[in-house]
């Protein structure tokens, strides 16, 4: 009894001491700039460096309070998910009208309704390009779905705060256009939905940042994501149906772009410019696309 009572002491202390740690770690008022990573003071809106909007979640005591029950950080990989989701449901909506029950949901999208909302088809040899940006968007069913969307809320903050922001969006988007090229060059004549391509990509530059930096950390991210690419691609050879084609694809994307673009912020005018302009692009890359499948939808 006696050592079970020291032993339920220490428990206490011990947590007591991570509270008070956790308490005064929330006490810091300064901010973390989430594109290029500035630390600014607390009073700023707008980052006096990049001129990005700024909030009160981007305080670096909120953000070590909320570190233990989300991501840091998350800020595009929330609105990633978010258009996922978005665009489920529309994709749900739009099999309605032709009668399919729960199908889509727990079995498969009509393949009507993904080409016509932008799946990635053999219509991209005929002109239709913009369907190996839109199909990134899509997904077959809910399971589909719900399986990327947890690897994406698990992967997406840890190369967002490395990254930042702007490269984030730019690699998303750059792997995600590779792994649809490369599925539409194996597989010309399949419709393929699905991020799987972009996150490929983000494990591709998490391993590539793994062979820049020679050091412990740098080994253990290169040893972790090329675990997870290893068991992807076991994956997508043994569950029929999945497109490892667009999983290298993807993977080869990101390892290209972790070898050109490195993770250190950029501190010069030009080089935040140059970043936060590609991220806009690659919005409005992703926005055109959308609307060219909305002047073609149903043809």
């Amino acid at each position: 009894m006696r050592w079970r009572l020291a032993r339920f002491r220490r428990s206490v202390a011990e947590w007591l001491d991570r509270a008070g740690s956790l308490a005064r770690a929330g006490t810091v008022r300064q901010k973390v700039c989430p594109a290029c990573r500035a630390l600014v003071d607390a009073r700023d809106s707008r980052c006096p460096f990049c001129d990005e909007r700024l909030s009160a979640l981007d305080r670096v005591g909120i953000k070590r309070l909320l570190g233990g029950l989300l991501p840091e950080g998350p800020r595009y990989t929330l609105a990633l998910l978010f258009v996922n989701f978005v665009l489920f449901g529309l994709a749900l909506l739009s099999a309605s009208r032709s009668g399919v029950g729960l199908e889509p949901i727990f079995g498969h999208m009509p393949a009507r309704t993904l080409v016509d909302l932008g799946g990635r088809d053999y219509h991209v040899w005929d002109g239709q390009w913009w369907r190996l940006v839109t199909a990134v968007f899509l997904h077959a069913n809910l399971i589909h779905l719900l399986f990327n969307s947890l690897v994406l809320f698990d992967l997406g903050p840890s190369v967002e705060e490395m990254y930042g922001t702007s490269r984030f969006l730019v690699l998303y988007v750059l792997a995600g256009v590779a792994g649809s090229l490369a599925s539409s060059l194996v597989h010309p004549f399949s419709i393929t939905v699905g991020c799987s391509g972009a996150l490929f990509g983000l494990i591709g530059v998490m391993i590539a940042y793994g062979y820049r930096h020679r050091t412990g950390l740098g080994e253990q991210v290169r040893s972790m994501y090329l675990r997870w690419a290893v068991y992807g691609l076991f994956l997508g050879f043994v569950i029929p149906g999945v497109d490892n084609a667009a999983h290298v694809g993807g993977l080869l994307g990101g390892l290209i772009f972790g070898a050109l673009v490195s993770d250190t912020p950029s501190f010069t005018r030009r080089g935040i410019f140059g970043w936060r302009l590609a991220g806009h692009l690659a919005v409005a890359l992703v926005t055109v696309c959308f609307l060219l499948v909305g002047l073609h939808y149903g043809r």
